[in-house]
């Protein structure tokens, strides 16, 4: 081949590989994926209803916190209660009222929580009484060893809330997170 051919080559392939690194740092840092987040469902328990609770998630681009959170949902209706399962971008997300508990989970970017979880637990108004927790999808698994540090990560909140988070858990990517999920909603159920 000649040179011009090589380095044309080299020129589109190179111009393929910055739109394709651009293309994915835009959906991480402007949360592209938290808008396509508008699901629903509900998950009625068995036998005498516990409580009612609402789990919110954000799926991120790998789509494992939406996976964490029908667990979470599951595991809830297993304990008795009544869960409507939401994506973050859903209306019915908005309306915490008539809820027991409330979980809101996502992504972790770059250390912390996704904008969208950051954005919807700053604008959390829960009902009193209301128990909150917060999960994250991510891999660092040394976070999960300081409880601070966890919750600065996972649960990030601007300093004039008032929202009191009852629970916080961190989920790692690479593992099976069945057990995790079980301490996880014991921990606030």
């Amino acid at each position: 081949m000649n040179t011009k051919k090589i380095a044309k080559i080299v020129g589109i392939s190179l111009a393929v590989i910055l739109i394709s690194f651009f293309t994915i740092m835009g959906f991480i840092f402007y949360d592209v994926m938290s808008y396509t987040a508008n699901g629903f469902e509900n998950f009625s328990p068995e036998g005498n209803v516990t409580g009612n609770a609402l789990v919110v998630y954000d799926p991120g681009i790998s789509g494992q916190s939406a996976n964490s959170a029908l667990n979470i949902a599951k595991e809830l209706q297993n304990k008795g209660y009544n869960v409507d399962l939401v994506g973050i971008n859903n209306p019915k997300a908005k309306n915490t009222s008539n809820y027991d508990l409330i979980v809101v989970g996502g992504p972790i970017y770059a250390g912390k929580a996704s904008n969208s979880v950051q954005s919807y637990l700053n604008n959390l108004k829960p009902s009193n009484g209301t128990k909150i927790a917060v999960f994250a999808m991510g891999s660092d698994k040394d976070v999960m060893k300081n409880s601070k540090l966890l919750k600065s990560e996972v649960a990030p909140l601007n300093n004039n809330t008032s929202l009191k988070i009852d629970a916080v858990g961190k989920f790692i990517s690479t593992e099976n997170n069945n057990q995790s999920i079980v301490v996880f909603v014991e921990s606030f159920s």
